[in-house]
């Protein structure tokens, strides 16, 4: 972690900002890859990830998209009310849970609202590696589409479209005709709201597009039902010797935190992978948006956050 300082801050649309963080001790920043996103430090409530955008002076400053959303947990909202240029905010280094694969013979970006800040990074490394894709972006209206002048005169501006709610699609311009020439080698990538995403994810499916090409970026956990089943738990810390009782209403996450051993945590959502923990013994019972459905079928680790046990106790490397 480190502290960064708020150097401009853009109103993008009524319900986007732009922040752009240079380090407060005036160092370059740490270099990323495209598809990355950094933990931001709102404060002893709030940690947020936001992905980072890409930018020809990203070693001298990050620049991040943030949505005003008043159903959101309370972090964006005091991102858009509390801070301005010159406060100061703690950041992590960049981590990469959506990375690009560069060797396709297509892509296609699909991006939904807030979701443009990492699939317009994407196009961005693609043109300037000669890559074919194609980038189709969907808001409620012109007016509420981020970065809109930027991507209508870029140097790629024929492979963008775009799409507003109540306007009806031209003839062959939608999600079924962009979706439906491929190769084994096209890969898909979309970042928005978890509808727009699954909708996107099923067009292709009904297609046939195989699911190892299809990637999303996951900006939020969505919401999972009660599960009237879970039962109390014994978690055996082997490295610390201690045994601990989660009970029902409790995540392990807080059984440990309130034992008092230390463990990294991030998004407390499942989604960050920060407080990722190898299992010795036991089965875990997964409900977390990080693992793939093959990593977690190996039952060797698990997200304490919000994951708990399907067996009587789970040991873990801790």
């Amino acid at each position: 972690m480190f502290e960064v300082i708020i150097q401009n801050k853009i109103q993008e649309t009524p319900n986007i900002a732009s922040f752009e963080l240079v380090r407060a001790d005036g160092q370059a920043m740490p270099l990323f890859e495209t598809g990355s996103h950094i933990d931001v430090h709102i404060s002893d409530a709030f940690t947020r990830q936001y992905s980072l955008i890409n930018h020809s002076r990203s070693n001298e400053f990050y620049k991040i998209a943030v949505l005003n959303d008043a159903n959101s947990r309370g972090g964006s909202v005091a991102l858009h009310k509390n801070f301005n240029v010159g406060d100061r905010l703690t950041i992590s280094a960049p981590r990469n849970l959506f990375p690009l694969n560069v060797n396709s013979d297509k892509v296609m970006l699909f991006a939904g609202g807030i979701g443009i800040t990492p699939i317009m990074s994407m196009a961005i490394e693609l043109d300037s590696l000669g890559v074919d894709f194609e980038l189709h972006y969907h808001t409620r209206s012109k007016q509420d589409t981020a970065f809109y002048q930027q991507l209508s005169s870029s140097p790629f501006s024929s492979k963008v479209f775009f799409y507003f709610d109540g306007v009806p699609e031209a003839k062959g311009h939608s999600v079924e005709s962009a979706l439906a020439s491929f190769t084994d080698n096209t890969h898909l990538y979309t970042c928005g709201p978890g509808g727009y995403m699954d909708y996107i994810f099923s067009t292709a499916q009904s297609l046939h597009w195989k699911t190892e090409n299809l990637h999303k970026e996951v900006f939020q956990a969505q919401p999972k039902p009660t599960e009237s089943g879970d039962k109390p738990f014994k978690l055996i810390l082997s490295r610390s010797g201690i045994e601990i009782d989660v009970d029902v209403h409790q995540s392990a996450l807080e059984a440990i935190e309130d034992a008092g051993v230390d463990i990294d945590m991030s998004c407390e959502m499942g989604i960050c992978g920060a407080c990722l923990t190898t299992v010795i013994e036991g089965q875990p019972d997964h409900r977390d948006e990080f693992l793939t459905a093959d990593e977690k079928s190996k039952n060797n680790q698990f997200t304490p956050c919000c994951s708990r046990a399907l067996s009587d106790s789970l040991t873990i490397d801790l």
